[in-house]
């Protein structure tokens, strides 16, 4: 009984985390004209909660909502327009970052602060990934679009005159990293403790 409840379970909290990837994604604020989201919690607790391969599909769920022109990216936008974007190469390589999340936390996870420490560390690893692909793809689409440059220009200017190619750098990732990886990364420690106990209360066994 408790494996047939889980195999429904488990598509029913895939397709849930891709919708909740989507509302985080709209939880923004800005500093300056640095635009933050808090779409990193939604990717990290799909790969903690899920695990890899479901973590990996919730990911990909909410690529295909988006494709198919549900507003579920940031500021509310979808279409497949937004896989040509500048923002595209953090999108895509989203499913790995949930992978990889979800695979560090079923080797690292065991309620202990040990454990909690290395499930974070793991959580930053995962998301090198996101980082590359979001440097890169924004890096190309800045040098043939003279706005984007002047926002990386812009958004790296407290280090002073850098090349292009480190502006871009620290505008697409640097800049990010302390909220997404000390307020989101943290609040998806914290929830997917909090969710695991209430599965299990059910007698499902979160692998």
């Amino acid at each position: 009984m408790v494996d047939e409840s889980k195999k429904v379970l488990m598509p029913v909290l895939c397709s849930a985390m891709a919708i909740f990837t989507g509302i985080t994604a709209q939880m923004s604020f800005k500093i300056g004209f640095i635009p933050y989201t808090m779409q990193n919690l939604g990717v990290v607790l799909s790969g903690f909660l899920l695990g890899p391969y479901w973590g990996f599909m919730s990911q990909v769920v909410y690529l295909v909502l988006i494709a198919i022109g549900i507003n579920l990216a940031s500021g509310f936008t979808g279409g497949i327009g937004i896989f040509f974007g500048p923002t595209a190469g953090y999108l895509l390589t989203f499913p790995i970052a949930a992978f990889l999340s979800g695979y560090f936390r079923r080797i690292f996870w065991d309620n202990s602060r040990k454990g909690y420490l290395f499930v974070w560390l793991g959580s930053i690893i995962s998301f090198l990934p996101v980082y590359a692909g979001g440097f890169l793809v924004f890096y190309i689409y800045a040098t043939a679009h003279s706005s984007a440059m002047k926002f990386a220009v812009g958004a790296s200017s407290f280090l002073g005159d850098l090349t292009p190619m480190l502006a871009v750098l620290v505008a697409t990732t640097i800049i990010y990293m302390p909220q997404d990886f000390f307020i989101d990364h943290i609040l998806a420690i914290g929830a997917y403790r909090y969710l695991r106990e209430l599965i299990e209360e059910k007698g499902i066994r979160i692998e």
